[in-house]
């Protein structure tokens, strides 16, 4: 096959008759960028990235689709090249959905990692999708069954039958393991954090700061521990002994509880103690909205 001679960016190099642009810079380690180009696959030339500018041409070149001629002169880090480069990347960005993480993890208030636990069960991995689940969420099982699951209006399935069950499969493959799968947790810090609230939020900062290898107590106005996962859900909507078996694993983990413990004005415990008795104080009183802090 007959070599041309070609210049790009003031390098005299050789080419071969029928290589594009592209593959002659390359050949010669010189960069184009380019996003769309595959040597796999036809050319299509639709990203706009690898233009180039031909001193024979009035016109830019798509480097991956635009052939080399003798004597063909290219420069391809020009002001012009550069903007007509950037321009194209701005309309490729005016129609990106942000799909860098997928649209149910976005969309998801916990930032659960949903296509990551989904892809688990589906594998037969169980212990693994709930461990994963529980990297953001303590208690899968319960929240399975009440969130409002707005990573099924986002799950992009729907484009082509229906969404995924996401919420009955997290709380599918967690109720395999309630009451189990207690974390490991780093070396006692010996400081101490006090928790207001037993509900979600309580729940949740509570087994993060053990694994933390924080001292927690949580102090809760209530007989016993959820919130309004307890008190403001029915039976039928969530059952006490799946949200039970939830909070017993925080509690194998070393947190207190205390219940029947208001704090505020006209209580037995308040702030101040709180404060006197710990290195930190955290509000998570929630839905309670009848609570007031003395």
């Amino acid at each position: 096959m007959p070599l041309l001679n070609i210049h790009i960016d003031g390098q005299e190099i050789k080419a071969e008759s029928g290589q594009t642009i592209l593959e002659a810079a390359a050949q010669n380690n010189i960069y184009i960028p380019t996003l769309c180009h595959d040597e796999r696959v036809k050319i299509y030339a639709s990203c706009g990235i690898c233009l180039v500018e031909a001193e024979s041409s009035p016109r830019l070149l798509r480097a991956c689709s635009s052939f080399v001629a003798e004597g063909m002169k290219i420069k391809t880090n020009t002001e012009r090249v550069k903007s007509a480069r950037k321009a194209a990347l701005e309309l490729l960005f005016s129609a990106h959905k942000g799909d860098c993480r997928p649209p149910c993890v976005l969309a998801c208030p916990g930032q659960t990692d949903c296509q990551g636990y989904i892809g688990l069960i589906a594998n037969r991995q169980y212990k693994e999708a709930v461990e994963l689940m529980k990297e953001q969420l303590p208690l899968p099982s319960s929240i399975g069954r009440v969130c409002p699951h707005p990573c099924e209006t986002a799950c992009r399935r729907e484009l082509v039958e229906e969404p995924l069950s996401i919420a009955h499969l997290k709380y599918f493959a967690s109720d395999k393991f309630l009451g189990d799968l207690v974390p490991e947790m780093q070396a006692d810090t010996g400081k101490s954090v006090a928790i207001i609230g037993g509900g979600p939020g309580g729940l949740t900062a509570a087994y993060f700061l053990r694994k933390l290898g924080h001292r927690a107590a949580i102090y809760d106005a209530m007989p016993e521990m959820g919130g309004m996962l307890r008190y403001g859900i029915p039976e039928y909507r969530l059952p006490k002994k799946i949200l039970d078996k939830e909070i017993e694993v925080i509690a194998e983990m070393g947190v207190k509880f205390m219940n029947n413990a208001a704090i505020g004005s006209g209580a037995e415990l308040t702030l101040d103690y709180l404060q006197a008795n710990h290195d930190a104080v955290l509000v998570a009183i929630g839905a309670w909205s009848s609570m007031k802090m003395g």
